[in-house]
């Protein structure tokens, strides 16, 4: 009985022993203590049983041995089901308040942001209650602010510059009153406006087609600039560009074609104004092909043609003798590592039937040979030959125009801006001293050649404040090298028979905001002295 009871009290010890054991590793350092009482107690009774003769020394120690390996049997077990385990500690609520509140500090904005992109690409909360169309149109447009002051050289010949054009809209020089010669003299100081806006529509994958509305005169094709002093009165709007295009593009997306048609952008390469207005649009139809050098990603190296054919004036009863400008273009693109790109062409543009055609004795049949907008420069000669009314003048232009231009840009990365070197080199081949000499009559020097150089340096992009950007360019037209009603309708008061510099300084506001310094210094090329200087402050926004 005695050994019987000894043995039950030595199991339950060491069974108490044994769930202890592993209980030991995950307890908190302050219980250590306690578990050492126990561990002594436990000690201390075996041996109190072996001392009274309850139970052997050899069994107390047996019995030890036994609970040691199920101690550690159990810490082993414990352990594998430990491994792979995630333990949290416990953390008190007023902690778990300050965590959630930074992370939600943190995490808000840049939810929210990805929320908001998210809602706009996909249309959330409008489900069906717009029309899809409106989910392909691109809406845009400028609105430029201007303070010109035009300022003329005091030793410039007076009573010489005929403006042809106001001479052939009153019908004669005498009827032309005040307007028949060009201010060269009167400095003036004016504040312009020019607006444009317009919507481009995505009809397919391949297929857009845009619109834009813009200021300005209706028959100057090369400015949209609107002079301030209407006395209030509204302003002249007209439409600026109305077109249909085909963009298609390989797997890789390289437009290896464009073809446009209506009232269209510029279709040809022309990095400065030599021969085409930056405000300049054309009319008729152009194709473009290219031809991939690279990789085929879209913005490999690639060469091109681009072929147009533009009307430029129709003649409804001599359908034949219609004005047009018929252009090919042949080019290439090569971009570099480090931002470097490379551009270089050479074009053909052949101006038909835009040359005047002196009228029979008294007969007005071949007035539409001029042109219904001029501006100065080019060569002219009368072809009214009226014999009953010598008042009577209509000038038209004395030259064949079929132009010859080699131009060509490159960029090269400086630190963060970066340096564009541009040269553009034109020659009249159809402007001969005998071919003038045929129309006129007169032995008329050929005025044909004009070049344009320009330097640009700094930021690319003017869209935050403290960019900039800066230009120096050198300009140098005869009165013949191209159509003066095309070209530049701001250097030395637009049009031809020109030569001088220019300097830019633009800087950048905010986003869509920037300011332009311009200072243009032209002079004649040939004929009596005509110097005059520009200089033109602007504020230019876009959207």
């Amino acid at each position: 009985m005695t050994e019987f009871l000894g043995r039950r009290v030595g199991g339950t010890a060491l069974a108490a022993l044994l769930a202890l054991a592993p209980m030991h590793a995950a307890l908190a350092a302050g219980e250590q203590q306690n578990l050492e009482e126990l561990r002594n107690t436990v000690v201390n009774l075996l041996q109190a049983l072996v001392e009274q003769g309850v139970m052997t020394r050899a069994k107390a120690e047996d019995l030890v041995k036994q609970a040691q390996a199920k101690a550690a049997e159990s810490a082993a077990a414990t352990a594998r089901a430990d491994a792979g385990a995630v333990r949290v500690p416990y953390v008190p609520q007023i902690v778990k308040d300050e965590i959630s509140k930074q992370v939600s500090e943190q995490v808000k904005p840049a939810v929210v942001a990805d929320v908001i992109d998210t809602a706009k690409t996909e249309g959330w909360g409008v489900p069906g209650a717009l029309p899809d169309w409106i989910g392909h149109i691109k809406l845009y447009g400028d609105v430029t602010v201007r303070g010109q002051a035009d300022l003329y050289a005091a030793d410039n010949a007076q009573y010489y510059f005929i403006d042809f054009q106001s001479v052939n809209q009153a019908g004669g020089l005498s009827k032309a009153g005040l307007n028949e010669f060009l201010n060269v003299s009167e400095d003036r100081y004016r504040l312009r406006l020019r607006a444009r806006f317009g919507a481009e529509a995505q009809l397919g994958s391949d297929l857009s087609a845009g619109i834009r509305l813009a200021t300005g005169s209706l028959t100057d094709p090369g400015s949209a600039s609107q002079t301030l002093g209407t006395t209030s009165g509204r302003y002249t709007v007209g439409v600026d560009q109305a077109y249909v295009r085909w963009d298609p593009r390989s797997s890789t997306d390289f437009r290896y074609a464009t073809a446009v048609g209506g009232r269209i952008p510029n279709p040809w390469f022309a990095p400065t104004e030599l021969i085409y207005a930056r405000d300049l649009t054309l009319e008729g139809v152009a194709f473009t092909g290219r031809y991939g050098l690279g990789d085929g990603s879209a913005g490999q190296p690639h060469a091109y043609l681009t072929l147009g054919a533009l009307p430029v004036q129709e003649v409804p009863l001599a359908n034949p003798n219609s004005k047009w400008l018929l252009g090919a273009q042949l080019g290439s693109q090569f971009e570099f590592g480090g931002r470097q790109r490379l551009r270089l062409a050479l074009a053909y543009y052949n101006f038909e039937h835009v040359s005047g055609v002196r009228n029979e004795p008294d007969s007005t049949l071949l007035n539409y040979t001029a042109p219904q907008f001029i501006r100065y420069g080019n060569s002219v000669f009368d072809i009214a030959n009226s014999t009953t009314d010598p008042s009577v003048n209509l000038f038209a232009l004395a030259t064949r125009f079929r132009l010859v231009n080699i131009a060509g840009s490159y960029d090269v990365p400086v630190g963060r801006y970066m340096l564009t070197v541009t040269g553009d080199v034109v020659r009249n081949v159809g402007a001969t001293e005998s071919d003038i000499f045929n129309r006129t009559g007169s032995m008329l020097p050929a005025r044909n050649k004009g070049f344009v150089g320009e330097f640009v340096f700094g930021d690319q992009i003017l869209d935050t404040l403290g960019t900039w950007r800066a230009k120096l360019g050198y300009r140098y037209v005869q009165a013949d090298a191209v159509l003066d009603s095309w070209t530049d309708a701001d250097f030395h008061g637009g049009g031809t028979n020109a030569r001088g510099y220019y300097v830019w300084t633009e800087f950048g506001l905010a986003r869509g905001l920037s300011t332009r310094l311009r200072y243009l210094s032209g002079n004649e090329v040939d004929g009596p002295h005509y110097g005059y200087d520009i200089i033109q402050l602007d504020l230019l926004s876009n959207f």
